[in-house]
């Protein structure tokens, strides 16, 4: 696990464990061995060791209750050593000298037993210290040293000790959640009051988070002489303090820090981000001993699904595997890792290129280590996705395009990847718009959804702009109006999903593609967005991305939501005040091969330019998005929970609105141009080159506001 955080994969043999619990206590499970404390990383090479295992989750909570209620009954006293000017840490008990070491032994003796016993018993002091000493090179081989919590104390005084009789050379020391700056701590260390830093020893960092009890005083540059050679870091671990069973001195939780991190990565002189197995966001939550939503992602897999590739088994020798067959094979080695009674709350759900599942930070652990041989690439989170919210026709030239070219979508298929649609809205009736339904929310392939609700609406109102028209001639008319949909809730009934439902989705469009003589379904809309980590992949390459670039490659059109970042609050003196954001699109819509869409106003575009709420560019690598801007604000459409004709549509604003109306653009292009279809970057090239500039920044706008009279007229 230490190794999962620092640098997302195993180290095999680059690493060595100097693990003592089992002096301590019964053998513990790998759940529990996840919780160490001593790691020592040879530079050049990444190795982990462990030293310390807390006690199960039941216990360290009392512990660090009972802790806690001891530090809030104390006061905090500073003192210095007279004689040699020494600063001494923080006290937990406010007692002066000679009362000090014996109320601290009982303390100690009674609230923290893996302490008392290491300071104590010094037979269990000298075995615990025997297993780092059994680990450390004496050949001079420079290493970095990491010790958490009580594996600090240890590292310490055999550091201490070694330095005068052998060869260790400890390039760099990082210790994370130390005791070390605890007075009571000090007054039973076997150097004594001296404090030094031992001499083999060049250089030395210190992280504490403000929350952590044990790393009561959280600096020790102040301490140990010379003073001011330890670098002290207080640090928040912001992203793992989201997780409801956060542990602030969790060992995952400081190694996952991008600080620590990058300690360790500067000390051992090597770039880990070219072969991390685990994504930094998994790590992070590895802090919480609760499951997390992942992506297995298989090696070497190509799109194509009959690709073959070799790889060896258990046995070590050759065997010839198809993609599909891999996936297989990583699905029967999860399933052995998580075990039958969990395999419920595990669901593993197999897709074309990854295993999505429900993972344990232990069960995470055990793939990561045996990646090579299951053939795993990178385990990323499942990353959650959110929804981003007929007179618009005439902004971007369609209802003229209807007139002169009968651009009307007919014969052209799009995707809707959203929280699902009311097959009985009288919109889509007109035309039978609505091929099929699917529900890709739940374990195995994607099951037909028959049921006409949309709880949210969204996908609904999403649907509504791109295809269907009311019967009548009353004015609700899609983009294009004869183009038939198929549907796939991705999105559940509060609007949120999560990377896998989607790719899910995105796999079974490929497949009704490759299944047919010719391209089934033309094109797809995603009016849905996440976040963005440039630290977990490159702008553009998530999971999601990466499957989406294979689609459009296979020649099916991907339009996609800009995003609705592109205001955040500011606090001033006259309080709150919204300033736009550039660098705000998410995604996917910072992929490129795909039709990026932001938003403009409905009716007057050039007046009031793009919509205030909508994401800006560039992308954080530095491409213009969005590719287009077309109407997003307060725009008509179906209403999933209409009770009457009276109810039958509402509006909605955002760049969900915006990219659907590029959608049934293209759609209604390609029903007059068909030699475009399955050629989405010549079509995308075209909607670029004809837009209409309404003179905003490039990074706003794009490339402007589409006009599909002009695409008509010079395709």
């Amino acid at each position: 696990m230490w190794d999962g955080a620092l640098f997302g994969t195993g180290m095999a043999r680059q690493s060595a464990m100097a693990y003592w619990a089992d002096l301590l206590h019964e053998p513990v499970s790998i759940e529990d061995r996840g919780r160490m404390s001593l790691k020592a990383v040879d530079r050049g090479h990444a190795e982990t060791e462990s030293l310390e295992t807390w006690k199960l989750k039941s216990k360290q909570k009392e512990m660090a209750i009972e802790f806690m209620q001891a530090l809030r009954s104390s006061r905090e006293v500073a003192v210095r050593d007279r004689g040699t000017g020494g600063a001494f840490g923080k006290r937990v008990l406010p007692f002066p000298g000679f009362f000090r070491r014996p109320i601290a032994k009982l303390f100690l003796e009674n609230f923290v037993h893996d302490t008392a016993a290491y300071f104590f018993r010094p037979k269990m002091r000298e075995a615990i210290q025997q297993r780092l000493r059994d680990v450390l090179p004496t050949d001079g081989k420079p290493i970095t040293l990491i010790a958490h919590s009580q594996g600090s104390v240890v590292a310490y005084e055999v550091l201490s000790s070694l330095a005068r009789t052998s060869n260790v050379v400890v390039d760099t020391l990082v210790t994370i959640g130390s005791p070390l700056g605890i007075q009571e701590v000090q007054d039973f260390l076997q150097s004594g009051a001296s404090l030094q830093v031992p001499s083999c020893v060049k250089r030395w960092y210190n992280f504490a988070d403000p929350l952590d009890v044990v790393a009561f005083d959280k600096t020790l540059g102040d301490e140990y002489s010379p003073l001011g050679f330890i670098t002290d870091h207080v640090m928040f671990n912001d992203k793992t303090r989201i997780n409801a069973d956060f542990d602030p001195h969790s060992a995952v939780g400081y190694l996952a820090h991008p600080r620590v991190r990058t300690v360790v990565h500067d000390s051992v002189r090597f770039d880990t981000r070219s072969h991390f197995v685990v994504a930094r966001d998994v790590a992070q939550s590895m802090a919480s001993p609760s499951r997390q939503s992942v992506l297995i992602e298989a090696r070497d897999i190509s799109a194509e699904p009959d690709r073959r590739t070799t790889t060896r088994g258990s046995s070590g020798s050759p065997e010839v595997q198809t993609s599909s067959q891999r996936i297989a094979h990583i699905v029967s080695e999860v399933k052995a890792v998580v075990g039958d009674e969990n395999a419920a709350e595990a669901k593993i759900d197999p897709l074309e290129r990854y295993v999505a599942a429900q993972l344990t930070p232990s069960e995470i652990t055990v793939l990561a280590s045996k990646h090579g041989e299951i053939g795993i690439h990178t385990i990323w989170k499942s990353s959650a996705k959110r929804k981003l919210i007929t007179r618009s026709a005439k902004t971007i030239h369609v209802d003229a395009a209807r007139q002169s070219y009968e651009a009307r979508g007919h014969n052209i298929t799009w995707a809707v990847l959203d929280t699902g649609i009311n097959t009985k809205h009288p919109h889509f009736r007109t035309h039978n718009t609505i091929i099929e339904v699917w529900d890709c929310r739940r374990h195995g392939a994607p099951q037909r959804l028959a049921t006409d609700r949309d709880v949210e609406g969204h996908g609904t109102h999403v649907s509504g702009i791109i295809a269907g028209e009311q019967g009548g001639n009353v004015g609700h008319v899609g983009i294009a109006p004869m183009a038939k949909l198929v549907v796939y809730k991705v999105l559940d009934d509060e609007g949120t999903g999560e990377d896998a439902w989607i790719i899910k989705a995105l796999d079974h469009i490929a497949q009704s593609n490759r299944g047919a003589s010719e391209i089934k379904i033309h094109g797809v809309n995603l009016s849905l967005g996440g976040s963005f980590d440039a630290t977990v992949f490159g702008c553009g390459h998530s999971p999601i991305c990466r499957e989406l670039r294979h689609l459009w490659r296979s020649g099916v059109v991907v339009c996609t939501a800009a995003g609705n970042e592109g205001q955040t609050p500011l606090m001033t003196d006259d309080g709150s005040i919204d300033v736009n954001t550039s660098m705000s699109i998410g995604d996917p819509a910072n992929l490129e091969d795909s039709i990026v869409v932001g938003s403009v106003h409905a009716e007057k575009p050039r007046l009031y330019g793009v919509s205030s709420f909508s994401s800006r560019g560039p992308t954080l690598d530095g491409r213009i998005k969005p590719d287009v801007v077309a109407p997003g604000e307060r725009i008509t459409s179906c209403h999933a929970a209409f009770t009457s004709a009276r109810d039958a549509y509402s509006e909605q604003s955002g760049t969900s609105m915006a990219a659907p109306h590029v959608s049934g653009l293209i759609a209604a292009f390609l029903s007059v141009r068909r030699e475009y279809i399955g050629r989405p970057d010549e079509v995308k090239a075209l909607l670029k080159g004809t837009c209409t500039d309404i003179g905003r920044d490039v990074y706003h706008q794009g490339a402007g506001l589409p006009n599909l009279m002009k695409m008509l007229m010079e395709a």
